[in-house]
């Protein structure tokens, strides 16, 4: 397992996609209405009452000695050239980080347990919501499990261009 993230010591971690950043090479839907089932990889993050999605980040060996922010980001809808989204209900979310990664064919039953509960946030568009800051573990592969709270419904695609939306990880400047 991996140190848990901690909270930022330092302004030097932008909200942004301009710099060194590493977008999820894995998402995995996990249902705890369909406990066994594995769902495999998607483009798409999923979470509801009975689905979350679970991101494995790879963070390379140059980010040894650096600092990482767990950013998410959830523009306008009408800025969105390639891709969209759905949020429906209150916008509860929670995220965690995981004791080690998913693979494609985790399931809800034998997903990954949380290493660390990194809180909850009410999500609404236009808004970037920075969940931890922590050394960059360089070289290794990394997980967190966003879920949805309450009545909370939220689809998306994960996308980087033009407009950001989804789960990222941005290396903080020095």
């Amino acid at each position: 397992p991996h140190s848990p993230p901690s909270t930022p010591t330092h302004s030097n971690c932008p909200a942004t996609l301009k710099g060194d950043f590493e977008y999820p090479h894995l998402i995995v839907p996990v249902d705890s209405a369909h406990p066994e089932k594995p769902y495999g990889t998607s483009y798409f993050g999923q979470v509801s009452s009975s689905i979350s999605s679970i991101f494995n980040f790879d963070i390379p060996v140059s980010y040894t000695g650096k600092s990482c922010s767990l950013i998410f980001f959830l523009p306008p809808k009408g800025s969105l050239e390639t891709s969209d989204y759905n949020l429906t209900g209150p916008g509860a979310i929670g995220i965690s980080a995981l004791n080690y990664p998913a693979n494609d064919t985790t399931t809800y039953n034998n997903k990954p347990s949380a290493l660390t509960d990194l809180g909850e946030g009410t999500f609404q568009q236009n808004k970037t919501y920075t969940f931890a800051t922590f050394s960059c573990p360089a070289g290794s592969t990394i997980g967190f499990e966003l879920s949805g709270k309450g009545d909370t419904s939220f689809t998306w695609f994960q996308d980087y261009n033009p407009q950001p939306i989804g789960l990222y990880i941005t290396v903080c400047k020095k």
